[in-house]
């Protein structure tokens, strides 16, 4: 079953999707993540993915907390595989069941935000509603793999350079797909980690070599096609849109 919604409703991101809500401190973000999977029913827990993003990895407060749902458990939970939406519909619900509960809800975009309180104020975290959620998770799992300990990591950057790197060979990312496919037809030519880092840097690479931007360049580094893939990446550069450490041309 292939999912799809059609919503008006713009993405709001880093904490704003529910007013009121706070900043979360590191050590208030576990506590806060237990009792959003409590909200949940139990069906949606098997699939479920956290440590996705910074939120209790990096000492700044998270603005919010980003959990992944599996959209077919969702859609089979509540029942709507057979309406126009079957994925808005289920996200509906799932607002109202939350609601139910007393809790402040807000669908924006892929999420569905709610308030939950904790010792600080009002947390958002945001139930991310992802197709092959298991699949996606890994390509913002940053924490588990201490990326964050860089002071100049950005998980943004890595898509950008990413997307950069797939461009160069006729290709594109989507990374809340987990999908590499080709520009012409959108044939998917990869999706885990392993595959995308062996067709876009070289057939020995493996996912961890797209850790970062640092580890892609390293990898990039002996690749007499480097300078190709990175034109890009380094037009994005002299825009201010992307930065590229330890880049030498």
């Amino acid at each position: 079953m292939r999912l799809f919604e059609f919503t008006n409703i713009p993405l709001k991101e880093g904490g704003n999707a529910i007013a009121d809500s706070v900043s979360i401190p590191q050590d208030q973000v576990a506590g806060v993540v237990a009792k959003a999977k409590q909200l949940l029913p139990e069906p949606l827990l098997a699939n479920l993915q956290t440590d996705i993003g910074s939120a209790g990895y990096k000492s700044v407060p998270a603005g919010d907390i980003d959990l992944m749902i599996e959209a077919e458990d969702l859609v089979q939970l509540f029942g709507t595989s057979a309406a126009k939406n079957p994925l808005l519909d289920a996200k509906k619900k799932l607002e109202a069941y939350l609601q139910q509960k007393g809790i402040v809800t807000n669908i924006n975009g892929r999420n569905v935000s709610v308030g939950i309180p904790f010792p600080g104020g009002l947390a958002q975290v945001d139930y991310m509603i992802i197709q092959d959620a298991a699949m996606v998770a890994p390509y913002h799992q940053h924490g588990p793999r201490n990326m964050y300990a860089d002071p100049e990591f950005k998980g943004s950057d890595i898509f950008m350079l990413i997307s950069s790197l797939a461009k160069s060979l006729g290709l594109k990312f989507d990374a809340f797909g987990a999908k590499l496919v080709r520009r012409d037809d959108n044939t998917v030519v990869a999706r885990n980690r392993d595959e995308v880092a062996k067709m876009l840097l070289n057939p020995g690479a493996t996912g961890d070599d797209l850790n970062s931007v640092k580890n892609i360049l390293n990898v990039l580094k002996t690749d007499p096609q480097r300078d190709a893939k990175l034109a890009q990446a380094r037009d994005d550069v002299g825009k201010g849109l992307l930065t590229l450490p330890g880049d030498t041309r």
